[in-house]
């Protein structure tokens, strides 16, 4: 029964593929690979949550996103000339640091 089932879902797929590219269907694959999977009856209903997972959880899920958001700050031409000549001599004095080590025979 499952091969039938899987195999009915290649073909609608593989059929319904070449349908979405000329009718407004899906607004993504997903949706539709979610619709076939519902249709054939392949894809779980989501669970009742349990008592003590409802009543731990408040009511509005506030989270700190873990990527830093970006900040909108442009250097001015000042600036980059300021970290640019700073650059160079951080640079000059590594080579005259360098120049100064031995090295062993």
């Amino acid at each position: 029964m499952t091969r039938l089932r899987f195999s009915l879902a290649v073909v609608f797929l593989t059929l319904a593929g070449a349908a979405a590219a000329q009718e407004a269907g899906p607004s993504t694959g997903g949706e539709l690979i979610g619709g076939v999977w519902d249709a054939l009856g392949l894809r779980k209903k989501p669970t009742q949550e349990q008592d003590f997972v409802r009543e731990s959880r408040p009511g509005q899920m506030d989270y700190v996103p873990l990527a830093p958001r970006p900040q909108d700050h442009r250097k001015t031409a000042a600036e980059l000339e300021a970290a640019g000549t700073s650059l160079e001599r951080a640079a000059a004095e590594n080579r005259r640091r360098a120049a100064r080590v031995k090295i062993p025979d």
